[in-house]
């Protein structure tokens, strides 16, 4: 049987996440969660309502992205300060994700932010490494040649991995990649000025494997506003 925890992305969408939490648990009654605000809220409240959730206060990573602009020509996001803010706001996602992994023990990993709803039991396909919408395309050729000089690695051209659905271990396998030559982040910053936002960050990662994000039809039973 397929195993699925939970985790979240927060700032100070406190009733958002209150409710989105009790939806949830209607679903899912026994499922771990794991809950970091991004230097917003302290959440540790919710402890006191539900069982099997993590709740951690880390530093604000996203503020410092806010001004960052991307556009190839006249962008700033290749700006050092800049390439800083971008790298330590991706950084802090996967060291979070890893995190959260070591917690939940599940076979797989629904990464969610606060005005995301589970409306049922979420059907996941054997073979998925990744779900999501891959609503958006349109990598810079940059990006894609960087992808294209790594051994075993898939060139993206679709993201939307937000809702995201992960299988753990491929998440981790493609995590030591990056670990072991983190230069490959640096580079990709440098072609694209979002890799801090999940939605592209968790499918360029397992591109790093050769996994591409999928979209599956069936298994969504999720809204977001």
């Amino acid at each position: 049987m397929t195993t699925l925890g939970f985790f979240y992305s927060c700032y100070k969408e406190k009733r958002a996440v209150e409710y989105s939490i009790s939806e949830l648990r209607v679903h899912y009654p026994d499922s771990p969660i794991y809950l970091v605000s991004d230097g917003g809220l302290d959440f540790s409240y919710l402890k006191e309502t539900y069982d099997k959730l993590h709740v951690s206060l880390e530093e604000d990573t996203m503020s410092a992205t806010f001004g960052i602009t991307g556009d190839q020509v006249t962008g700033n996001f290749r700006e050092q300060k800049n390439q800083e803010a971008i790298r330590k706001g991706a950084w802090a996602v996967l060291n979070r994700l890893e995190e959260a992994i070591n917690f939940c023990k599940t076979d797989y990993i629904l990464m969610l932010d606060p005005d995301a709803l589970v409306r049922g039991k979420l059907t996941i396909p054997d073979d998925a490494k990744l779900l999501g919408s891959r609503i958006n395309s349109g990598l810079p050729q940059g990006f894609k040649d960087v992808l294209s000089s790594i051994d075993g690695a898939k060139v993206i051209d679709t993201w939307g991995a937000t809702p995201g659905i992960f299988e753990c271990r491929t998440f981790l396998k493609a995590l030591n990649v990056l670990k072991c030559n983190t230069s490959i982040l640096d580079k990709l910053s440098m072609e694209y000025y979002a890799m801090y936002a999940h939605d592209l960050l968790l499918p360029t990662l397992f591109a790093l494997v050769g996994e591409e994000e999928t979209l599956d039809r069936k298994s969504t039973r999720l809204n977001s506003s």
